[in-house]
């Protein structure tokens, strides 16, 4: 987490320090990025970054846990809107994920962290990333989530369905950040169609019913 120090700049001043950080993480996986290129996009002394920050990982985790939070309100937000039908909200967000992660100005970004992913960027990338956060989540779903739409044995089984939902878009996505630039790269709509038909599969199931079967 960031030093106090931090949290008492101006907002614009965190802003270009955090855009900063989005660039230089962009440009380059966490390990060959450089806390130099941030200090000068940044436009401060290389003292006061370390007023701010501890090292690179230090301002790399914030910067996750900045993005996740923007994810999970915008989960919790399609989850209202749609009156807390589950499905609705997967298709309905993936699809403002898709978006988010295909533009341009995030797309190396979120590369970046994707493919280079380990359990501790998984962990600060996560919905709800520690104990209080998954806490906080875990009751928002209990309260929003229309369970009479569900077929499931308890409601603690949400968490594997989101699981299951939530690993399919990551491995979707992986494969398509992995095949750019290869006679394998596909395109955003061929990524949507597969993210829609594992949530249509996952909703509707897969095999046939004896009566449609004859």
């Amino acid at each position: 987490m960031p030093k106090s120090t931090f949290f008492r700049l101006p907002e614009e001043k965190r802003n270009r320090l955090l855009n900063a950080a989005r660039t230089e993480f962009g440009r380059a996986p966490f390990a060959k990025a450089s806390v130099s290129n941030i200090i000068e996009l940044a436009g401060i002394p290389r003292g006061s970054f370390y007023q701010y920050f501890e090292d690179k990982q230090d301002i790399f985790f914030y910067m996750l846990e900045i993005e996740g939070g923007t994810m999970v309100g915008r989960l919790q937000q399609e989850l209202i809107d749609h009156d807390g039908d589950v499905f609705a909200t997967f298709h309905a967000f993936f699809d403002w994920l898709l978006q988010a992660m295909s533009e341009n100005e995030h797309r190396d970004l979120f590369r970046n962290i994707i493919t280079e992913m380990d359990f501790r960027t998984a962990a600060h990338t996560s919905l709800g990333a520690d104990n209080k956060k998954n806490l906080h989540m875990r009751d928002f779903l209990a309260t929003h989530v229309d369970f009479a739409k569900l077929n499931l044995e308890r409601k603690s089984d949400l968490g594997v369905l989101m699981h299951i939902a939530f690993g399919n878009f990551m491995q979707t996505i992986t494969h398509y950040y992995n095949a750019i630039g290869t006679e394998r790269e596909f395109t955003t709509d061929d990524v949507k169609r597969r993210v829609h038909l594992a949530l249509d599969w996952l909703e509707n199931g897969v095999a046939r019913t004896t009566a449609s079967k004859q």
